[in-house]
C-alpha cells in the first residue's frame, strides 16, 4: 500500500507558508512606519516586532537583523516608485511634454502622498553600511535608466558631445533626487507642478547645452 503524501498543516485555513509570508509583510509594514516615525538608528527590532504584534522570534523567522529588514524595505519601496511611474508613462498622452509630466509627477507625487516612503528612500537609507550602499546605489543605476527613459520622450535620448551619456543621466538622478531631499526638508511648500517645473528644466538645459 502506498502511503499519500504529507499535507502541509492548516491554520484556520493558511498554510505554514502563507502565515509567514502574512506575519514577514505585517514586519515590513511595521517597519516602514517605525522608520517614518523615529528614524532608522533610533529604531529597534523590538519596537518594530511591538508595532507589528509580533515576537522577536518572528522577526529572526523572516531577517537576520534590522538591516536585512531596512534592505527587504527600500528594494519593496523603491520598485513600488518605479512601479507608479511606469504606470503614469502608459497612461500619458503620446506627446514628450504629457509623458514627461506624468512621469515625474507620479515621482513627487508618490513621495509627496508618502512621509515614510519618502524619509526612507531619501534620507534613512544613507550612510547606514557598506552593503546598504551599495544598494542604495545599484537603485539610482536602476532610476537612471527610467531617467533615460524620460529624457527619450523629450528627444534627448542621445546626449552628443559628452564623453560619458552614463555619467549625464547619473547626474540628472541625482539631481532629481536632490530637488526631492530639499522638497521634503521644506515642508513641500512648494506646488508639485513647482517641483516638476524645475526637474524638466535640468532636461532642457541639457538640450540646449548639447544642441549648440
Amino acid at each position: 500500500m502506498t502511503n499519500s503524501p504529507t499535507k502541509p498543516r492548516r491554520y484556520r485555513g493558511a498554510s505554514g507558508d502563507q502565515r509567514r509570508a502574512e506575519r514577514c509583510q505585517q514586519l515590513l509594514d511595521a517597519g516602514l512606519s517605525v522608520i517614518g516615525d523615529v528614524g532608522y538608528q533610533a529604531c529597534s527590532v523590538r519596537s518594530i516586532c511591538a508595532a507589528a504584534g509580533l515576537t522577536e522570534r518572528y522577526f529572526y523567522e523572516s531577517f537576520a537583523n534590522k538591516e536585512a529588514l531596512l534592505a527587504e524595505i527600500y528594494q519593496a519601496q523603491t520598485d513600488y516608485l518605479k512601479a507608479n511611474m511606469l504606470a503614469a508613462f502608459t497612461r500619458a498622452e503620446r506627446n514628450s511634454e504629457a509623458f514627461a509630466h506624468a512621469g515625474l509627477h507620479a515621482f513627487f507625487d508618490t513621495l509627496h502622498q508618502n512621509p515614510a516612503v519618502a524619509r526612507l528612500l531619501l534620507f534613512e537609507i544613507l550612510g547606514v553600511s557598506d552593503t546598504i550602499d551599495r544598494l542604495y546605489y545599484e537603485v539610482m543605476e536602476d532610476f537612471a535608466v527610467l531617467i533615460r527613459s524620460l529624457a527619450s520622450s523629450l528627444g534627448l535620448a542621445d546626449i552628443a558631445h559628452t564623453p560619458n551619456q552614463d555619467i549625464i543621466y547619473a547626474g540628472l538622478v541625482g539631481a532629481v533626487i536632490q530637488i526631492a531631499r530639499r522638497w521634503a526638508l521644506t515642508d513641500y511648500q512648494d506646488s508639485v507642478d513647482a517641483v516638476i517645473g524645475s526637474s524638466l528644466f535640468l532636461f532642457v538645459a541639457t538640450a540646449n547645452y548639447t544642441s549648440r
